[in-house]
């Protein structure tokens, strides 16, 4: 499993990317048999020195299956991280069922 993360338009990224990517590796560890690669993107819409609803978090993981994309707004990276993988969680459990069930084949 490949995973990557990418910040940008944030002071001090390496933090936040420690953080995101422990968030998402402890997501995904229970998914591990079915995800091939996930990347997660957080961005500074308009920069560090306005405040705002412009924290962005996106996720998106290619499974054996499919594909499941999440994105998330908020005005704190870390809560935004935590909503976007609280739903990220729940998309990947249903897409996994789904996948398991046989539906959306042919």
């Amino acid at each position: 499993m490949n995973i990557q993360v990418f910040v940008r338009g944030v002071e001090q990224p390496a933090n936040l990317r420690s953080f995101a990517q422990e968030k998402l590796t402890s997501v995904l560890e229970r998914f591990d048999h079915s995800v091939r690669n996930a990347t997660l993107r957080l961005e500074d819409v308009t920069g560090p020195e306005k405040g705002g609803v412009d924290k962005s978090c996106s996720v998106e993981v290619r499974l054996r299956t499919g594909e499941v994309r999440i994105k998330e707004r908020g005005d704190d990276f870390h809560a935004t991280i935590e909503t976007a993988m609280d739903r990220l969680r729940a998309a990947l459990s249903r897409e996994v069922a789904r996948g398991k069930r046989g539906i959306g084949e042919g």
